[in-house]
């Protein structure tokens, strides 16, 4: 079986021969023990459940044999629910608040999915009930649970997945590159993330790039874009999908198109590869399913689970064996952990302390303990191993716990979302027993020695950075008279608060650098401050904290929506009105418009989502209506952006309407804007992403259960609050440095002038 091409014969046999004592090896005399038993809740499908069935049983056996000299010994009764069927958010309720005579559940293993988790997580909290899961990998749901320390992710996320896609592509040859992502859960991960990557890594993303497909979806329109922008000729369409059952149709469209566009004269290579999903039987053994490469999680060979499984079982890893083998070995180690520890609890040297109930450390903080420890004995997953990490847990000394999976490495806040996964490239072939799974190559995120390390690849940390060409624009511009701003946010709902307090934020910023309310027009929906679920009746904010030492944003606590005087509810208003607004066409319907002439700077700042075909959305994130490259530039062609500003209004004909303009956008897509205002004479758009990427909100508030701000609006406050005159180049060096997740972007720099000499004191006086 493949898995005996990567792995040293010498290796292979000292870990057979170790297997074997392992499991048969039962000739010692147990002594009798105190048992602590462990109640843990597996919540699965039932199909999973069956797959994953030996790892728990080797798990669970192997953790018996490692005690049986010791005389306190850990037991984990498993008790099992169907995924599937269950009620989860009741199941969720029912483990976590036992009725008088029930047995407690000390810890839940599951769900699989990443949809289901947050059902079992909400719950979990009270008492910090530790919730491992195996392979939910929702970039959504891990960064919402970042700071959790019950929540216990062992696969990274999608993020990571989308990061080897895209380089699987260049490893195979892909010049260009585009996305077919499924419209739920699962996609948005790779939605969000794979514009990032393909920036990164300088891989063109052909036409839209990227794409969600529904059941029933044609994807020709799609297709062709991308056919006709693909400037090599040489194609890799990663696809991810939600449903395994989607795969077929998905291909099929795909190669169809491929075969017509070939016999049309177009000629193009098409490579296909399939996301983790795809690692099921309906796919793998369809031999009319048309594709070439799969990216899944799997364990790391260099540890050895996945060659003795081959030989103890005869059959391949699949995703979740070794991890969910994992995190029955940690809560056993927990427990012991907690058994001779108690109260005491260290993590990476830091007392555990807390300041709400439970106030002591529990089972999740003795886990945590155990695989912080980098000091000590390293002490592997199988029976022996584990005999070892016990007996030094028993002696109270530090240990290095090493997994099926990996080296248990976790990140250093929690300790709880693990940071290294093995990921295989793999093809099918047909064999005489039937079609097989076969690895092309491994990539590791950990960079092990024997394997392809992700840093040999990409720069895992955002090093790609655009040059600029210093240039020289002199329009015969007149001296600044005033200042005139637009600050809109077209969300309305409560889970996308941060898009109106950023709106309020910068409102307020504006305020505090001299404009007068009569300069600014806010368009918000104002629904936030009166919204039952804020625990801070009429106030909006965008950063609290409760340590006088974080104060690092300006508004740092404040309510940004005191005293702010709101012109218009964003619903009460139709796309078309903002033309109006900006070109101060006023009326009984929109008395509130701003007056620029041709010594006015103008700003204009939008805070919302987007999608990826034409950027800002008008309204919230499923809004079906988009405002429109086309309008957004039409608007300041009658603003007087270019010569065929007269056919507009013919009565100010040569009456230009600002003297320098500059838009800063924060939505997802927000490029699409930069790239319909290239050529408008003195106008500056400044976006939070490119026009191939999500931009990511951050600072969650745990309180309010929403985020508060985005990177992007977040440091344009701080810097220009800092430095009013600041530099168009440094104030884009740090958004661009302090926003995660998206490339911010410049673009018409060579219509405004040099961003190293023209600096924010056009639009904010002193």
């Amino acid at each position: 079986m493949y898995w005996k091409k990567y792995c040293l014969v010498v290796m292979l046999l000292c870990l057979l021969f170790a297997s074997c004592k392992d499991d048969d090896d039962n000739t010692i005399d147990m002594p009798k023990a105190e048992v602590m038993t462990l109640n843990v809740d597996v919540i699965l499908p039932a199909d999973i459940r069956t797959q994953w069935q030996p790892s728990i049983d080797w798990a669970l056996r192997n953790i018996e044999v490692a005690q049986q000299t010791l005389t306190q010994r850990v037991s984990l009764n498993l008790r099992y629910h169907d995924e599937d069927t269950e009620d989860l958010d009741a199941l969720a309720y029912r483990l976590t608040h036992p009725a008088e005579g029930e047995d407690t559940c000390h810890a839940i293993i599951g769900p699989y999915h990443s949809s289901n988790a947050n059902d079992v997580l909400r719950y979990a909290g009270k008492d910090r009930l530790p919730v491992i899961m195996p392979t939910c990998t929702s970039s959504e749901l891990q960064r919402s649970n970042a700071r959790n320390t019950y929540a216990w992710f062992l696969t990274e996320s999608d993020v990571t997945q989308c990061e080897i896609m895209v380089a699987g592509a260049g490893r195979l040859g892909g010049a260009d590159v585009a996305l077919i992502y499924s419209d739920d859960t699962y996609g948005q991960s790779f939605r969000d993330w794979f514009g990032y990557y393909a920036t990164e890594q300088q891989v063109h993303m052909a036409g839209q790039g990227i794409t969600a497909y529904a059941k029933g979806t044609s994807l020709k329109a799609f297709l062709d874009g991308v056919g006709d922008d693909c400037e090599s000729g040489r194609l890799v369409m990663c696809i991810a999908l939600g449903d395994a059952a989607d795969y077929e149709t998905v291909t099929e469209q795909v190669r169809q198109w491929t075969l017509d566009r070939n016999d049309s004269g177009k000629s193009i290579m098409v490579s296909v590869i399939l996301s983790d999903t795809a690692l099921e039987d309906e796919v793998v053994q369809n031999d009319g399913l048309w594709f070439e490469y799969g990216i899944s999680p799997t364990a790391s060979p260099n540890y050895g689970f996945p060659q003795i499984y081959e030989a103890r079982y005869g059959s391949d890893v699949e995703i979740g064996f070794a991890q969910v083998y994992d995190a029955l070995t940690m809560l056993a180690m927990g427990a012991a952990h907690q058994r001779v520890h108690g109260t005491d609890c260290t993590v990476a040297d830091r007392q555990v302390v807390y300041y709400e109930k439970p106030y002591g450390p529990v089972l999740t903080d003795h886990i945590r303990s155990v695989v912080a420890s980098k000091k000590g004995t390293t002490c592997g997953w199988d029976a022996a191993g584990l005999a070892r990490a016990f007996s030094e847990v028993a002696a109270g000394r530090d240990f290095i716990m090493t997994g099926a999976s990996g080296s248990l490495t976790f990140d250093s806040e929690t300790y709880t979302k693990v940071l290294g996964t093995n990921y295989m490239l793999w093809r099918v072939e047909d064999r005489g027993s039937g079609r097989e799974v076969v690895p092309v190559f491994h990539i590791s995120t950990e960079g092990s020695s024997t394997q392809a390390s992700t840093t040999s690849l990409w720069e895992l940390d955002k090093r790609w950075n655009p040059s600029f060409v210093d240039v020289s624009v002199d329009h015969h511009l007149p001296d600044v008279t005033d200042r005139w701003a637009v600050v809109i946010s077209p969300s309305t709902s409560w889970s996308n608060y941060r898009h109106q307090a950023d709106a309020f934020a910068m409102y307020q910023t504006l305020l505090h650098h001299g404009y007068d309310d009569d300069h600014i027009v806010l368009i918000v929906e104002d629904n936030l401050a009166d919204d039952g679920r804020n625990k801070y009746p009429g106030e909006i904010f965008v950063e609290r904290s409760s340590d006088p030492a974080a104060a690092t944003d300006i508004f740092m606590n404040d309510n940004v929506r005191k005293n702010a005087v709101v012109d218009y509810h964003f619903s009460d208003l139709r796309p078309e009105d903002l033309a109006d607004i900006m070109t101060g066409r006023s009326s009984d319907r929109l008395p509130h418009v701003i007056h620029p002439s041709r010594s006015s700077d103008v700003f204009f700042f939008w805070s919302g989502h987007g999608g990826n075909r034409e950027g800002p959305l008008w309204g919230n994130e499923d809004a079906q209506q988009y405002f429109g490259t086309k309008r957004i530039r039409d608007i300041v062609e009658q603003m007087g952006g270019n010569v065929t500003f007269s056919i507009f209004r013919e009565e100010d004909s040569g009456q230009r309407l600002y003297r320098r303009m500059m838009f800063a956008i924060e939505t997802c897509y927000s490029g699409r804007w930069g790239e319909a205002l290239e050529g408008m004479q003195d106008v500056l758009v400044l976006t939070a992403a490119n026009a191939q990427e999500s931009s990511k909100a951050d600072v969650h508030d745990r309180d309010l259960g929403v985020y508060l701000s985005n990177a992007f609006a977040r440091t344009f406050r701080r810097q220009i609050e800092t430095k009013h005159d600041i530099t168009i180049y440094d104030l884009y060096r740090e958004l661009f440095k302090t926003t995660r997740g998206s490339h911010v972007s410049i673009y018409n720099q060579q219509q405004y002038g040099s961003v190293y000499m023209e600096t924010m004191a056009e639009f904010l006086p002193e």
